[in-house]
């Protein structure tokens, strides 16, 4: 009973048949389109009825054709000009007293201009024109003859000889050893050495306590404006000594010593240590 009270549940169940359904056919109507015409890729050289960025400008003469070529080349010539001169323009802005609106119209009226002339040009060699392509090469090649110098950085003069030895005469220093008594410390090694360094035109002193001397590099000449500084004299750094309560007394006095010290010997002047004597 069971089994059969489930098949009359699912006979109710089940949907009832749907009716056949009759489409009616589709018909589409024929698609007529127009020949597609062959792109171009290959130079011509027709004069006459080429046209110039627009289908209406057509010059009807050869003698209009190439005054127009002329016309392209003159604006190819242009456009070089005017990308080259643009770091000129820039360095001259900066430099005026123009107020930074004015500065900014200058700037998008030069990028308005170059970049429709750029594109104007791009679309005339496109036209696959021998005599306008030749005509848009050759202007670019004129702008870079008149104005491919503009690329160029600023030159600078290179200074003569002369010039270079006026502003930066040369510089030779002079090495005095003075033996100096009364030193018992450290401390009295610290004096004499800082005494000595006061001294104007002193550029290094040391002194060795177990030898009883005191090694004094002093600068003799180069200095900035004109006139260099001499070399003190010996007198003013046995008096630097003396004040600190020791004794001192000249050993070498004023010995030559060039720009490469160590490298040439003491009191024998070479090179640009002879500016000593």
């Amino acid at each position: 009973a069971v089994f059969r009270h489930r098949d009359r549940c699912q006979e109710y169940m089940q949907p009832p048949p749907m009716p056949p359904m009759h489409m009616p056919p589709m018909h589409m109507p024929p698609m007529h389109m127009p020949p597609m015409a062959p792109m171009v890729m290959s130079f011509g050289a027709a004069t006459s009825g080429v046209p110039f960025l627009f289908s209406s400008w057509k010059p009807a003469t050869p003698a209009a054709f190439f005054f127009a070529c002329a016309l392209t080349m003159a604006a190819a010539a242009a456009l070089e000009v005017a990308l080259r001169a643009l770091p000129h323009l820039e360095r001259r802005l900066a430099r005026g007293g123009r107020r930074l609106a004015h500065r900014n119209l200058l700037r998008a009226a030069h990028t308005v201009a170059t970049t429709g002339l750029s594109y104007a040009l791009m679309l005339l060699a496109m036209s696959f024109n021998v005599y306008i392509f030749a005509a848009v090469i050759l202007g670019f090649g004129l702008g870079a003859l008149f104005a491919g110098h503009l690329h160029e950085p600023p030159k600078t003069r290179r200074p003569r000889l002369a010039e270079m030895d006026s502003a930066n005469p040369p510089t030779c220093e002079q090495l005095s050893v003075l033996r100096v008594s009364g030193m018992t410390c450290a401390a009295c090694v610290v004096a004499v050495e800082v005494a000595l360094r006061s001294v104007a035109g002193v550029t290094a002193a040391a002194v060795d306590l177990e030898a009883g001397s005191a090694t004094v590099l002093s600068s003799s000449g180069g200095g900035g404006g004109g006139g260099g500084l001499s070399a003190p004299p010996i007198t003013q750094m046995l008096d630097a000594v003396e004040k600190t309560g020791r004794t001192a007394s000249a050993v070498v006095v004023g010995a030559a010593f060039g720009p490469s010290l160590g490298h040439e010997p003491v009191g024998m002047p070479t090179g640009r240590a002879a500016c000593c004597r």
